[in-house]
């Protein structure tokens, strides 16, 4: 009896390795999702189950295989545009070179101009024309009229403006003017030829356009207006 047993026992394991029922494992990977099985889960899986995997391999190969192709392509693109911004870049250079020339230029300008001096002590033997003609003033002895024009309160009295004296603290403006008081005798065309305004009396037009409240007729200025120069 127990030798009978004995022989179904030995007989049913044989049967069970023939039939692949030896141990299986109990999970199932999804190579699409970058879940695979370790070298000995797959050799527990059974044929049919080997050949789904190998199958969901390839499957999974092909998909990565298309996002490489894809972004190769993208990266061909984006160097083909990198290129022509170079390319791009490159034409500016040199104009970028020159701008930031002509910015230092004027920033050593603005730097001079800035340190010019705004008032000037009289020395003995000055006089408005030299004292405009200085380089540190105005480099042009014609502008003498603006001192004098600057200094009303100090000269005012004095029937020659170039009658002065030695430690008078004179005035010397260095800004564009936004306003200007209308002398006696003055119309708008000569008030546009100041080289302190602009320099062209033929742009008269320009005060009396900004001025309509104050001016009907450009022919009719009153000494004591006060007009905005439009800048």
């Amino acid at each position: 009896m127990l030798h009978k047993l004995v022989v179904t026992l030995v007989l049913l394991v044989a049967v069970a390795l023939v039939t692949g029922c030896a141990p299986q494992i109990t999970r199932t990977a999804d190579p699409s999702e970058g879940d695979f099985y370790t070298e000995e889960e797959y050799q527990k899986l059974n044929a049919d189950q080997q050949k789904t995997y190998c199958a969901d391999l390839l499957a999974a190969y092909g998909d990565a295989e298309g996002c490489v192709s894809t972004a190769q392509a993208g990266l061909a693109r984006e160097s083909a545009a990198i290129g022509d911004l170079e390319g791009v870049l490159a034409g500016l250079t040199p104009q970028l070179k020159s701008l930031r020339s002509e910015v230092e230029g004027l920033q050593g300008q603005i730097a001079y101009f800035e340190g010019l001096p705004r008032m000037y002590m009289v020395e003995k033997g000055d006089f408005l024309y030299k004292i405009a003609g200085m380089e540190e003033v105005y480099a042009d002895p014609l502008k003498w009229k603006r001192i004098w024009r600057a200094n009303k309160g100090v000269l005012e009295g004095f029937s020659d403006p170039n009658l002065i004296y030695p430690d008078w603290e004179l005035t010397i403006p260095r800004d564009w003017p936004h306003s200007y008081t209308v002398k006696e005798g003055e119309s708008l065309w000569m008030i546009a030829k100041r080289w302190e305004i602009y320099g062209d009396g033929r742009l008269w037009a320009q005060i009396f356009d900004a001025n309509g409240d104050v001016l009907g007729d450009p022919d009719l200025v009153r000494p004591g207006q006060t007009l905005t120069i439009p800048r």
